[in-house]
């Protein structure tokens, strides 16, 4: 088969999977566009994006071209064809090209899906491709035997390179690698990046070196999706257009670095805090970007009804600890913001001190941690209890001494505001023990923990309700879970992923007298737990399962957010 007839058939298989149902036209669209930007072949974006299962690719591939099975032993393997093709698109495919009969070229493969990549062992022998199926260990096994033979015998002069070499005038690198960041390519390079990101909204870059190339991957409503790819002369000028921009030393390729930049993308404030890490083919770099907009409100953070009430309830009042728990980007400053917002008015003076301020609060004074002027936490908040605070937001709780603080805090008459790594809502009372807080001085303090996680939200656009597959019901069962399913379909709003934006998963609880007694009398925390369910206080996952129930996320979010617990 010519490379056109080659297209042809791909097309044609990839429209018998519109036709069998496996897939939609839509995201056969999508696949065809991520081909076209990014590269790789249509069946295995298919397979990536979560449109299809390789099994399904498999049968059709198998049944449209009646591919024949081969024991390899049994075939013979002419030398001068094994040579025709490159020792790294053998590898590459997992194939082995075995004898050519005038213009047709006989190729043992044992993955179906190597087929898609077909055009481009095409471009390399010009003849047609008769592909057979063979076991994929005996692949490997010739593969190393017939590419080492042809090229033991010799190593080519050019075959060595250096590809990095230390020792140099660092004035004279750095010199050469800020004219590498000013290019003009260079600069449009990193501003698309950057622009893109903040376009689709976007909490991470991860921008990744590679044998071949540089990947960049986005985070988007929490998982990773690969977005574009840089060719590898690239990777090490965009890396030091970077450095340049958040003050990083450009030259010091061995250690990591942090940097912070402030830019204005479309007229908005954008913060990255970069951090690079050496790695084998060069420096990875992540880039947090914290977009400044308005802080969410208690409406929009997703709470139930009943557990709103609650929350209000306790930030009113006016002395004790909130706290705020769960993993790092589970929302937790988020909902604190949300906080802030609701008790801030003319007639109370709140004082921050946050790593970084995310968004700025009009009527707050916020201030942020600086760790080489000695403005830690516990620094901070010593003198934030000279500031006359009616309301006091930490960021986050790490040590001893800010959390000895901020628990005498509340306990002279501030309302104390902040955030706890735990995976459960009362998880933070063995976690402020473990710190080195008193149990009694926790359970006169604490007045109001909330564990959250953040799920993905089922896209308005295309939503709808569905029959539950295998795997669902399966689900169904451990959930003991017999309401409605749905899903997103897939559409242009939502980048065909079938979801939009995030909320929240919460678990609320407000302490009693009878929880207070237990805390200060050591209770452990499974008794604690206990004396909850008793309660019939609503878990993360009850939550969870009460907005599936609604349409707003799927079982399997819930499940991936909760399966710790």
């Amino acid at each position: 088969m010519g490379k056109s007839e080659d297209n042809m058939l791909m097309a044609e298989i990839a429209n018998c999977l519109v036709e069998r149902g496996l897939i939609t036209k839509d995201q056969l669209t999508v696949a065809q566009v991520t081909k076209k930007n990014l590269g790789g072949d249509i069946g295995r974006i298919l397979i990536k994006k979560g449109f299809i299962q390789e099994d399904d690719v498999r049968t059709v591939l198998i049944e449209q071209l009646h591919l024949e099975e081969v024991v390899l032993a049994e075939l013979p393997i002419d030398p001068a064809v094994v040579k025709a093709v490159p020792h790294s698109v053998a590898l590459k495919f997992n194939c082995l090209p075995l004898y050519r009969v005038e213009d047709v070229m006989t190729v043992a493969i044992s993955d179906p899906l190597a087929l898609f990549g077909l055009a481009d062992m095409q471009a390399v022998v010009n003849c047609e491709i008769r592909p057979v199926l063979a076991n994929a260990e005996h692949i490997q096994e010739a593969i190393r035997a017939h590419y080492q033979a042809q090229e033991g015998s010799m190593v080519r002069e050019d075959s060595i390179q250096v590809v990095n070499e230390t020792g140099g005038d660092d004035a004279d690198e750095r010199e050469t690698l800020r004219e590498m960041a000013a290019g003009a390519r260079v600069i449009n390079s990193v501003n698309t990046i950057i622009s893109r990101a903040c376009r689709d909204r976007a909490s991470d870059i991860h921008i990744e070196p590679q044998e071949d190339g540089t990947r960049i991957r986005y985070r988007l409503d929490g998982m990773l999706e690969e977005r574009m790819i840089f060719p590898k002369n690239l990777h090490l000028p965009i890396v030091s257009r970077l450095k340049v921009m958040a003050g990083m030393d450009i030259a010091e390729r061995r250690v990591p670095q942090d940097g912070r930049v402030r830019l204005k993308v479309r007229g908005s404030p954008v913060d990255l805090r970069l951090s690079t890490y050496p790695t084998t083919y060069g420096e990875k770099i992540v880039i947090r970007l914290l977009i400044k907009e308005a802080a969410l409100t208690l409406e929009q953070l997703g709470l139930m009804a009943d557990d709103k009430l609650h929350f209000t309830e306790i930030i009113t009042r006016p002395h004790g600890i909130f706290l705020v728990t769960g993993p790092t980007g589970s929302g937790k400053t988020s909902t604190l913001y949300a906080a802030l917002a609701r008790v801030n008015s003319q007639d109370v003076n709140i004082v921050s001190i946050e790593d970084p301020v995310e968004n700025e609060i009009a009527g707050v004074s916020q201030a942020q941690v600086n760790i080489k002027a000695g403005m830690t936490f516990a620094a901070a908040l010593r003198s934030i209890l000279r500031q006359d605070p009616d309301v006091i937001m930490i960021g986050e709780i790490r040590d001893r001494e800010t959390a000895d603080m901020a628990v005498r805090a509340a306990l002279t008459g501030h309302l104390v505001l902040s955030t706890l790594h735990t995976n459960t809502a009362i998880g933070a009372v063995e976690r402020l023990n473990d710190m080195g807080v008193e149990r009694f001085l926790i359970g006169s303090a604490l007045i109001g923990v909330m564990a959250q996680r953040l799920v993905r939200r089922i896209c308005n656009e295309c939503r709808e309700q569905v029959e539950p597959d295998d795997a669902t019901k399966a689900m169904m069962k451990i959930f003991e879970y017999d309401g409605p399913v749905f899903r997103g379909r897939g559409c242009r709003n939502c980048r065909m992923s079938g979801f939009r934006g995030r909320m929240g998963m919460f678990e609320l609880v407000s302490m009693d007298e009878e929880l207070r007694h237990m805390i200060t009398k050591g209770s452990p925390e499974d008794e604690l737990r206990r004396c909850l369910r008793a309660r019939a206080c609503r878990d993360m996952r009850v939550d969870g399962l009460e907005k599936v129930r609604e349409g707003q996320t799927t079982l399997e979010e819930v499940m991936r957010v909760t399966q710790e617990g």
